[in-house]
């Protein structure tokens, strides 16, 4: 019952300093952000009753636009795991039109049509179909709330979309967050005035996790958004002419600058390109007028026929 006690715990070590630390919580931030796990459908499950895993479609694959000027500029094509924003050209200094954003929005919601369709083309679709729409009531208030109409038009299901609009933007962010996280949606559509570095962040990592890529509209003329794989400039341009009416509209043109891509930065610095999309083959196609053109002649004055985008 005397008996000393001795401990038998190694000494504590010293703790490291402020610069050690720091780089110790970089290099953690950057495993994250590269190394972050793939869970749930797109995870190749193994089954050990069965002893193989279940072939699931490839997240790093990414997917298209269907344009060979575009899809060049891309080394894998759009990261599936990824955060990808898209901006409209701001028609004022320091404003935008809500025709500006309309640019934006329509060629978000083009790109989530590839996306699905690529999944269906991969067998994909029946376990990912759903596709969520999230932004602010503000912007709801301010453009009126997505009509099914028009989603059908342009080939989606809108019974399989799910439209959430929240009271402040905060709560817009945490709801794409959730959904990201949700390993059920083939893409999200987000829409906020703006992104700061860390919600950007939790986007970007929250994509990665469950490769669901997350397509962020923004305000045309706020600052762009960190921690995103690609950022896209678009420009509104008239419709090219009808084939059989020459005074109807025909297919839907926009002026497309991709101004960042973190796989290859060097795609950033090429000029606008005009592309149209078409609702019969659900794709991009470079638009007739610089179609028509030798390559050399669009690569020396893309820009006149596409306006310079300006870079932010």
């Amino acid at each position: 019952m005397g008996e000393k006690i001795t401990s038998s715990l190694p000494p504590t070590p010293a703790l490291p300093g402020k610069a050690a630390l720091i780089a110790g919580l970089r290099s953690h931030i950057l495993s994250l952000e590269r190394h972050a796990p793939r869970r749930g459908l797109w995870a190749a499950e193994a089954d050990p009753s069965r002893g193989h895993s279940t072939a699931l479609p490839r997240p790093e694959q990414g997917w298209r636009l269907g344009c060979s000027a575009v899809d060049a500029l891309l080394p894998t094509g759009f990261e599936a795991g990824a955060l990808h924003e898209v901006k409209g050209d701001p028609s004022a200094a320091e404003g935008a039109s809500a025709a500006d954003w309309m640019a934006g929005f329509g060629f978000a919601v083009r790109l989530a049509i590839r996306r699905i369709d690529g999944l269906a083309a991969e067998g994909g679709a029946a376990s990912r179909p759903w596709l969520l729409w999230c932004w602010p009531r503000s912007l709801s208030l301010e453009f009126g709330s997505p009509m099914m109409g028009g989603f059908l038009r342009l080939g989606l299901d809108a019974s399989r979309l799910i439209v959430v609009e929240t009271a402040r933007a905060s709560e817009a962010l945490n709801a794409i967050e959730e959904g990201l996280k949700a390993q059920s949606l083939a893409v999200v559509i987000g829409a906020l005035d703006e992104a700061d570095l860390t919600p950007a962040r939790r986007l970007s990592i929250a994509a990665g996790e469950t490769a669901t890529p997350c397509l962020l509209v923004t305000h045309p003329a706020s600052e762009p958004a960190a921690a995103t794989a690609t950022r896209w400039r678009v420009q509104r341009q008239p419709s090219a002419p009808h084939s059989f009416d020459p005074r109807a509209p025909g297919a839907t043109r926009f002026s497309i600058s991709l101004e960042r891509c973190k796989a290859r930065p060097e795609s950033a610095a090429q000029p606008a390109v005009l592309v149209e999309w078409s609702d019969e083959t659900r794709r991009f196609n470079l638009a007739s007028v610089m179609a028509d053109l030798p390559a050399e002649t669009r690569r020396a004055g893309g820009s006149a026929f596409s306006p310079a985008i300006r870079s932010r």
